[in-house]
């Protein structure tokens, strides 16, 4: 039952952290870069077996591409291009 709690708990605590980022980076980038980026990192995290860290492990690696996008030239580009083929506006 525990690691049932953790789990489900994992995807409120990312749009808790999206929330925070969002607010932290309004003046800077879009709410929607904000949420991108935020779900680019969980992504690969999102079937962990063991989630208790997942929300610090994301929350570091977005604060981290975050920083470096609004340091770019044009912060409305995306740092990489999604892998279905969608490729950011440049």
């Amino acid at each position: 039952m525990g690691a049932n709690t953790a789990e489900a708990a994992v995807p409120d605590t990312i749009q808790e952290l999206t929330d925070r980022l969002t607010a932290s980076y309004a003046t800077l980038l879009t709410a929607a870069t904000v949420r991108d980026v935020v779900q680019d990192c969980y992504q690969p995290l999102s079937n962990a077996r063991i989630p208790n860290y997942v929300p610090i492990l994301v929350e570091h690696s977005s604060r981290t591409k975050l920083r470096e996008l609004t340091r770019r030239p044009d912060p409305t580009v995306l740092l990489r291009d999604d892998s279905d083929g969608y490729e950011a506006a440049q």
